[in-house]
């Protein structure tokens, strides 16, 4: 099996065993099942971070590395684990408040249709008491452990794996999965779209970082509004308000909500530009760089072949001399075979291979069975 197919075959092993788990999890904890109805709170948010960390984080990269063989930095690299600038973090922050606003508007429209399809939500707890230290675990159990571990295995491991079938199948694909993964045909449609943002936002900037900052910002905004509806802070007045008004007065509400979206749609646009030039330009730039000196040393050692030739044919020359003159120029241009390998490789397009493809539809079929259940118990259950 060539190197890049058994890449995207391995990251498919791999995801396809985090799904099988997930499944049984989300099956045993199901309240239709009455399986672990007893665990108790506290013990739920140790399975979910036991599930994010284990499978979606470690299993995602050490699992990974095993099959390819692989050393630790180079996964990590492969990933899109790359140095990010402060401004670079500061657009991503930014692009995270966007993202959530749009995705505000974007779950209250799927809400609306499945509600309208006999769907029910599960009954909010947002009446309920809700501490500060609650607050803070919902943070991490909620915004930061997702963030960094569902971006890794989905935007890191999966996307890339996938990316030999070209950018846009690989964003849409692991896209449709990032949706599925929450097996819950409440957050299927909204999360799909969150994915194919942030795929696009990964491959754009060459970077899964900001990817990160982007999902964080989204769910921890998501938790500080629902903290604040329970404690009575007002900060989600806004959204409030346009609940409250739209049946009143639709146009009104309807006027502002699409200036807003298009106030923010400008920013974005402006944001994903600056994020670019901080992230994927300057690493443009470096590798400009280093293929110039990959050119630059290529010409030396053409003349240097040149000149030891015409040296040892003359008998003239020191041939020690010579090999010192060529190690002294290798040292100042560092060339590095690696860039070269790695550009021709980012433009190679292969076909999956049928282990890939069967690895594949099993994780639609999986999760896609469970997600409709979702939506058959919300509607006769």
């Amino acid at each position: 099996m060539k190197t890049k197919n058994r890449t995207m075959t391995n990251a498919l092993i791999c995801y396809t065993i985090i799904v099988v788990a997930f499944v049984i999890i989300r099956i045993l904890t199901s309240s239709q099942f009455h399986v672990l109805d007893s665990i108790g709170e506290v013990w739920e948010y140790v399975l979910q971070a036991v599930a994010q960390i284990g499978l979606l984080l470690f299993l995602s990269i050490f699992l990974f590395k095993w099959l390819q063989k692989a050393k630790l930095k180079d996964v990590v690299t492969f990933f899109g684990f790359k140095k990010i600038s402060w401004k670079g973090v500061l657009y991503a922050f930014l692009l995270g408040i966007i993202v959530y606003v749009f995705n505000y508007f974007i779950a209250s429209f799927f809400s609306a249709v499945l509600t309208s399809l006999g769907y029910k939500y599960p009954p909010s707890s947002s009446g309920d008491s809700y501490p500060f230290w609650l607050f803070l675990i919902n943070i991490v159990s909620t915004a930061i452990l997702p963030a960094i571990c569902e971006e890794t295995a989905h935007r890191g491991m999966l996307m890339r794996g996938l990316s030999e079938l070209g950018s846009k199948k690989a964003i849409i694909i692991s896209s449709l999965l990032f949706g599925c993964m929450h097996m819950n045909i409440g957050q299927f449609f909204y999360t799909t779209i969150i994915g194919l943002f942030l795929g696009y936002v990964t491959t754009f900037t060459d970077n899964i970082y900001p990817a990160i900052i982007i999902h964080f910002m989204n769910n921890f905004l998501s938790v500080f509004m629902s903290f604040s509806r329970a404690n009575g802070l007002g900060v989600d007045a806004i959204f409030t308000w346009m609940s409250s008004n739209f049946s009143a007065n639709p146009i009104a509400v309807l006027i502002f909500m699409l200036a807003l979206l298009l106030l923010l749609a400008i920013a974005g646009r402006f944001l994903l530009r600056a994020l670019f030039k901080e992230t994927a330009i300057k690493q443009m730039n470096s590798l400009q760089n280093a293929v110039m000196n990959e050119v630059i040393r290529d010409s030396f050692f053409s003349e240097i072949r040149m000149l030891t030739k015409n040296a040892v044919d003359l008998g003239q020359g020191n041939q020690l001399s010579i090999e010192q003159l060529i190690k002294d120029k290798s040292d100042d241009t560092g060339y590095n075979n690696d860039i070269s390998r790695a550009v021709y490789e980012d433009y190679v397009r292969k076909k999956p291979s049928a282990v890939s493809k069967v690895l594949v539809i099993c994780c639609f079929v999986l999760m896609g069975i469970v997600t409709f259940m979702t939506f058959i118990w919300g509607v006769w259950l």
